[in-house]
């Protein structure tokens, strides 16, 4: 494995977070996207800090789950449910679901939602991206300011920050 940049394809697959892997909400990351997605969304997709790449993937390849992972992440980042549309498929189901949360896209849409409702300028970067094989794993940074009531707990008015590391 190498630290690379991949060649950009111009592919047309569309392969999307499925439930076909056993994944938690951000697990299943391996996945590709449609090379086709509204120009207001293009300019504006994390890149990761730091990648580690197999170089047994082809370019193509590793271009399109980096840009499947670019699009999750830019959902957690802004909010925005476009690209949950672009990388979730219809039929993707949360293996570690929370009691009172639903499945699928609608369920990241829920998460989203109550955690923005607490933390309004909620912030995500991606530190670290391993792709190896077909498993991904992401290390990211969700930043903010707890402006709202968030599970029962009043707001502090001050600085959020939390790590997590996502592993299929």
């Amino acid at each position: 494995m190498s630290s690379r940049e991949p060649a950009h394809s111009s592919r047309k697959e569309a392969m999307r977070l499925s439930s076909a892997w056993p994944s938690s909400i951000i697990c299943c990351l391996l996945a590709m996207v449609s090379t086709e997605m509204p120009a207001q969304l293009q300019g504006s997709l994390p890149q990761p800090e730091s990648m580690t790449l197999d170089r047994s993937l082809s370019d193509a390849d590793t271009a399109q789950v980096i840009k499947a992972v670019r699009l999750f992440y830019a959902f957690w980042d802004t909010g925005n449910s476009e690209y949950v549309s672009a990388a979730v498929d219809n039929d993707f189901r949360d293996s570690t679901l929370p009691a009172g949360r639903p499945q699928g896209r609608a369920g990241l849409l829920f998460a989203s939602q109550a955690f923005r409702s607490a933390v309004p300028d909620l912030r995500c970067r991606i530190e670290d991206l391993l792709l190896s094989g077909d498993k991904v794993t992401a290390r990211f940074t969700f930043t903010g300011t707890d402006k709202g009531e968030f599970m029962g707990h009043a707001a502090t008015g001050r600085a959020v920050k939390f790590f997590a590391i996502d592993i299929p």
